[in-house]
């Protein structure tokens, strides 16, 4: 079969490398993807926003599968043109992606269907959001409702912090957030496959979301993840999959949405069970080099099951008895303005010491890897316990040469405390 993937970020070069192993598949193309995935796709030039065009590049190249990885496309419902051209689409349509796409949207449909969740308001202007922080008071969480690439949430401890969170917010016409009661507790990701009926868990992880040591600073698209993450028990899961995933796809169905792909619910374990801190549509980034360095099955057969509505008859996934942790390199200046253009190399020795470098933000200029985002590598490595996977990862995150580079040196510091 040959599979169209779409996007160019670390958890696409994570699935190209876990797709690029499926006996099933033929030929992988990757839109516009990076120098990474290019080890194990052709890259294609395509304008994701014209839709047109991808339908024609899966028609003119039999595309079996077409999967989706970041969620802008899904928001602009790239997948709903791919399905009403009758080509098979790993991601949800421009409805259900709602989910991640609208704060509010998920918000609201917590209330309707009595899933635990942090109290919250909706607020389309500056008062209605003094309002809102004057009911809740501090610390409090202050959120953008659309897509902010993970970057859009405060965690304010202070009201003036909450206030320069709101004002940024409403500083442009049309501005919404969403005002939200702060919960206490630890975070844990948990991940499903459904198929909008069927619905099939896929792992756990812990990511690092603050940008430095000891989770301090502003929040990033995430610096770093380990898989399973344990503190989230088999006892707790169970629970966050009957109170909180499931009753969500049964509403997106009988809302005429249903939901199909990977469903990531962002969880918080207070002392009063998992509350649902938001939806993602897609495979997180960086929890999806954690989940694709920890999966003994074939993915393609995975994501090909969901994208054809019988999930119900396939086996559950098959993971590795092992953890994954990622360490991620950022480019200096992140998450403000990265400094890209920054020579990388070293990458084979980083390997030699049994981790996997995933790219996200990297180029070729003039045949020489150079940085070229915010989040440039994900260095993943894999060992039967936490303490031994960090300590891998750092020993290969330490023969990379990236001058310009950074990152936490405390990726998995709960689990590690834990363990000890």
């Amino acid at each position: 079969m040959n599979v169209l993937l779409v996007g160019s970020g670390g958890r696409e070069h994570a699935l190209a490398w876990k797709l690029a192993q499926s006996p099933g598949l033929t030929k992988l193309f990757a839109t516009p993807g990076n120098p990474g995935i290019a080890a194990h796709a052709a890259l294609v030039a395509l304008d994701l926003r014209d839709h047109a065009a991808v339908v024609a590049f899966a028609r003119e190249h039999t595309i079996g599968l077409v999967v989706i990885g970041p969620e802008a496309p899904l928001v602009d419902g790239l997948a709903d043109s791919l399905r009403d051209a009758g080509v098979a689409v790993f991601g949800p349509s421009r409805a259900a992606a709602q989910l991640e796409g609208s704060k509010g949207f998920t918000k609201d449909l917590c209330a309707r269907a009595h899933i635990p969740t942090a109290g919250y308001v909706r607020a389309r202007s500056l008062d209605e959001a003094q309002t809102a922080l004057d009911r809740f008071g501090a610390p409090v969480v202050v959120k953008a409702d659309g897509l902010a690439a993970g970057k859009g949430v405060t965690v304010a401890m202070t009201r003036a912090e909450a206030d320069e969170a709101i004002d940024a917010l409403f500083a442009e016409p049309g501005g919404e957030a969403v005002i939200e009661e702060f919960l206490t507790g630890e975070e844990a990701s948990l991940f499903v496959l459904t198929d909008g009926s069927a619905i099939m868990p896929f792992g756990s992880a812990q990511d690092h979301k603050r940008v430095g040591d000891g989770d301090t600073g502003p929040n990033t698209g995430g610096m770093g993840a380990y898989s399973p993450a344990r503190v989230l028990t088999p006892t707790l899961e169970q629970q966050a999959l009957d109170e909180i995933v499931a009753p969500t796809v049964a509403a997106m169905r009988a809302a005429g949405m249903p939901f199909s792909g990977v469903l990531y619910a962002g969880l918080m374990l207070t002392p009063e069970g998992p509350k649902l801190i938001e939806y993602n549509a897609r495979f997180g980034d960086p929890e999806c080099q954690v989940l694709m360095a920890r999966l003994d099955d074939d993915l393609l057969d995975l994501l090909l099951a969901t994208a054809t509505g019988t999930l119900a008859t396939h086996a559950p996934p098959r993971f590795a008895a092992t953890t994954a942790l990622t360490v991620v390199m950022a480019a200096q200046g992140y998450p403000g303005t990265p400094r890209t253009g920054g020579a990388i190399a070293g990458i084979a020795d980083a390997e030699a010491e049994g981790a996997k470098v995933f790219q996200a933000g990297t180029a070729l200029v003039d045949g020489k890897l150079v940085a070229a985002g915010g989040r440039v590598l994900a260095v993943t490595a894999t060992a039967a316990d936490v303490a031994t996977a960090q300590a891998m990862a750092y020993a290969a995150v330490d023969r990379l040469d990236f001058p310009t580079g950074f990152c936490r040196r405390d990726i998995g510091w709960r689990e590690v405390a834990r363990q000890g």
